[in-house]
């Protein structure tokens, strides 16, 4: 049994609005806001847990150009995978929990700013931190991580 972090990219580390182009990192790729990366490096501190990505840019790259993205964004735990599915006009929701009812996993937590999420059943939404688009994950959205993985067994 494992402990994993499902992870947006959208309105999660990369900031930028759906009206303008993504600013680039010097690999190529969109760029993540520096505190964003810094809060999440901040969970990831002393916490065993795998980070899988549940963003729809997984349908561009495969994982090891992912795992190389982050790798160049200083995260500080490897992305382990992708949540499957992510065909274009699957809900969130139903991705995560197709992941959730088939993989061995103890605890969880989703940082994901997808409002198909209120969709979940209450046993999983508790699990859920909602970021927002143009904020991402802030330090308010990082203490809510916090308090929530203190609730894990």
């Amino acid at each position: 049994m494992k402990n994993v972090i499902i992870l947006d990219l959208d309105g999660v580390l990369i900031l930028t609005p759906n009206w303008k182009s993504d600013e680039m990192h010097s690999d190529g790729y969109s760029e993540f806001n520096s505190d964003c990366v810094r809060n999440l490096n901040s969970l990831l501190d002393n916490l065993d847990a795998e980070l899988w990505l549940s963003s729809t840019r997984r349908l561009n790259k495969t994982l090891k150009q992912f795992q190389e993205i982050f790798k160049n964004r200083n995260i500080k735990a490897p992305l382990v995978g992708f949540l499957p599915g992510g065909t274009l006009g699957t809900e969130r929701k139903i991705e995560i929990d197709t992941f959730l009812d088939h993989e061995p996993i103890r605890n969880f937590l989703i940082i994901d700013d997808d409002k198909s999420l209120n969709g979940l059943e209450s046993d999983r939404k508790q699990f859920w931190v909602q970021t927002e688009l143009l904020i991402g994950l802030n330090t308010e959205k990082l203490n809510e991580a916090i308090e929530i993985i203190k609730k894990w067994v």
